[in-house]
C-alpha cells in the first residue's frame, strides 16, 4: 500500500518527529551531486577521467595533474524549485526560486621543463563549491476521514503521562487534545475524534540550507600520461526545516474539537572533514580512465535549536466560548557526530579529434553505511538512540550507482555540451518504494579564447516522493502527499588563465 515510502529528497514518513537525528537526515547530508564549474555540470558532471577543470577536485582529484596553466573561476548560479503535492486528488504547485552561489576556486600551476624529470607539472587548488542544495518548499490541504490524533494516542498508550515526550503526544496532552482520566492507568483518550471523523488537514513545509565544501588540493602530472591528486575536503553545512501542520473542523461536525496546529523547526549546522584520492591514466591520445576513492565526512553536528508549538481549540462545554489551549517546548542545543558513506568512482573519457570528447562516470555508494554517535555522557536520553537509529539506517538504505554521461562539441573557440545524470535509488527492497531515483538532464555552451572563457549551463532535475505527515498503526486511513519535485539550476563559470 506504501508505494514511494522513501523519497530521494528526503522526507521519511514524518515530518513531526521527536529527533532531528534520523535516518532521513543521515540520506539528506549523504546524497551529493557531482560537478562544480558550468562546464562539469552541463556534461552531468561526467567528468572523472578527463580533468582539466576546477571540478576534478572534488570528483577526481587526479585531474588537476592535466592542468596546463593556472587559472581563477567564479560561478554564480540561480535555482527555480517547484512542487507539485496532490493530496486525494488535490493538486498544489509550490515555487521556491533562490540564488545560489555555485562556486569559486583557483589552481596554481608549475611546469617542469626539464626533459629528464618524470614529473612534468604540479598544481595545487583551493576551491569553495555548493556539493548539496537543501532548499524545498511545499504545501497542501484537502479534506480526508482520520485524524492526527490517532497518531498522539498510539505514541501516548502503555505510558504514563510523565513519560510521554514532550515533543509529540506529551504536547498533545498538554494542551487536553488526549486525556487520561487515571493517571494510575496507561490509557490515553480523545474527546471526539476518530478514524472515521472527517477534518481538513493542511501543511506547509519549507526547508532551507545547503552544504559547501572548501577543498584544499594538489596534483601531479608523469610523464604526461598518468595523473594523480589528492583533496582534503572541509564541508560546511547549514539546514534548516521549518513545518507547520493544522487540522480543522470545517462544517462545525464535532462538539469539541474546533482546530489545532502543530509546529516545528529545527535548525542545524556543523563541519566536517574528508579525503578524496583520485588518478587518470591516459592509455594513449584519444582514450583515458580514471579512478577516484572519496572516503567517509565526519561531520561534527549541531542541533542549534529544535523548537514545537502546538494549539488546540476546544469548547469544553456546548454553548459556550472556545478555549485555546497552547505548548512550547524549546530545546537546548545538542552536539552529535554523523559518517557517510564511502564513495568510489570509475571514469572513461574519449578526445575525438576536431570534435570534442565523450566521457562517463559510475560511482558507487552505499548509502546504509553512515552512522550517528552522540556523547551519552552529556546527553544521557539519547542513551540506546544510535544503536536504534544506526539499526534503521542500515535496514533502510543500501548500496547504490550512479551513472553520469556527457559530450562536448567544439568548434573553434565555442562549445557546445550536453549530459545525462541518473542518481540510483538508495532504498533497500524490503521498504517497498518507486521513489528513489533522481535524475538530471543538462546542457550548456562556452566560448574559450586563449586567456578568458565564459561557460552556461542549464540543469534540470527531476524526482519523486511521498510525504506522509504523521505516522499510525493501527488506523485504515494513511495521508499520502505524493510529490513531483521538478528544479532548474542556472549556472554561469566565468574564467581566468594566467
Amino acid at each position: 500500500m506504501l508505494k514511494y515510502l522513501f523519497s530521494i529528497n528526503l522526507i521519511l514518513l514524518i515530518s513531526l518527529s521527536c529527533f532531528a537525528q534520523t535516518d532521513v537526515d543521515a540520506l539528506r547530508y549523504s546524497q551529493w551531486t557531482s560537478g562544480a564549474t558550468a562546464r562539469s555540470l552541463a556534461v552531468g558532471g561526467a567528468f572523472g577521467a578527463l580533468g582539466g577543470d576546477l571540478s576534478s577536485a572534488n570528483i577526481n582529484p587526479g585531474g588537476l595533474g592535466v592542468f596546463r596553466a593556472s587559472e581563477m573561476v567564479l560561478t554564480p548560479g540561480y535555482n527555480m524549485g517547484n512542487v507539485s503535492s496532490n493530496f486525494s486528488n488535490d493538486i498544489t504547485n509550490t515555487d521556491k526560486n533562490r540564488f545560489r552561489f555555485a562556486g569559486v576556486g583557483a589552481a596554481f600551476v608549475t611546469l617542469n621543463d626539464d626533459y629528464d624529470n618524470d614529473w612534468k607539472a604540479t598544481t595545487f587548488a583551493v576551491t569553495y563549491n555548493q556539493v548539496a542544495n537543501l532548499d524545498k518548499e511545499f504545501r497542501y490541504e484537502n479534506t480526508t476521514y482520520g485524524s492526527i490524533v490517532e497518531s498522539f494516542l498510539e505514541q501516548a498508550n502503555g505510558f504514563f503521562p510523565q513519560q510521554l515526550s514532550n515533543y509529540y503526544e506529551g504536547a498533545a496532552y498538554d494542551v487536553d487534545l488526549i486525556y487520561n482520566s487515571d493517571e494510575n492507568y496507561p490509557d490515553f483518550y480523545t474527546a471526539d475524534l476518530d478514524q472515521n471523523s472527517a477534518i481538513m488537514k493542511a501543511e506547509t513545509f519549507e526547508s532551507k540550507g545547503s552544504i559547501y565544501e572548501m577543498g584544499l588540493s594538489a596534483g601531479a602530472n608523469y610523464r604526461d600520461n598518468f595523473y594523480i591528486g589528492a583533496t582534503l575536503g572541509l564541508p560546511f553545512l547549514n539546514y534548516t526545516q521549518i513545518t507547520v501542520y493544522r487540522e480543522e473542523d470545517i462544517g462545525d461536525q464535532y462538539d469539541f474539537f474546533n482546530n489545532m496546529s502543530y509546529a516545528e523547526e529545527f535548525v542545524t549546522t556543523g563541519i566536517g572533514i574528508n579525503l578524496k584520492l583520485g588518478a587518470i591514466y591516459k592509455i594513449n591520445r584519444q582514450y583515458r580512465v580514471g579512478l577516484a576513492v572519496h572516503t567517509p565526512t565526519a561531520f561534527s553536528l549541531t542541533d542549534t535549536s529544535f523548537d514545537v508549538e502546538m494549539d488546540y481549540s476546544i469548547t469544553y462545554n456546548v454553548g459556550e466560548e472556545p478555549s485555546s489551549n497552547q505548548s512550547i517546548i524549546n530545546s537546548e542545543p545538542v552536539d552529535y557526530t554523523l559518517s557517510t558513506p564511502w564513495r568510489v568512482i570509475a571514469s572513461g573519457g574519449a578526445i575525438v579529434p576536431r570534435f570534442g570528447f565523450v566521457s562517463a562516470d559510475i560511482e558507487w555508494v552505499n548509502y546504509g553505511k553512515s552512522r550517528y554517535a552522540f556523547d551519552t555522557d552529556l546527553y544521557s536520553f539519547y542513551e540506546g538512540y544510535a544503536e536504534i537509529v544506526n539499526a534503521d539506517i542500515s535496514a533502510n538504505y543500501r548500496s547504490a550507482i550512479n551513472a553520469r554521461l556527457g559530450a562536448e562539441y567544439r568548434y573553434k573557440i565555442f562549445r557546445a555540451r550536453a549530459g545525462y545524470a541518473y542518481y540510483g535509488d538508495p532504498f533497500d527492497a524490503s521498504a517497498d518504494t518507486e521513489g528513489g531515483v533522481q535524475q538530471n538532464l543538462s546542457v550548456g555552451l562556452g566560448i574559450r579564447p586563449k586567456s578568458v572563457y565564459l561557460d552556461m549551463a542549464l540543469v534540470q532535475n527531476v524526482s519523486k516522493e511521498l510525504y506522509v505527515p504523521y505516522r499510525t498503526t493501527g488506523s485504515p486511513n494513511v495521508q499520502e502527499i505524493n510529490n513531483d519535485i521538478s528544479n532548474t539550476r542556472i549556472v554561469v563559470t566565468a574564467g581566468f588563465k594566467f
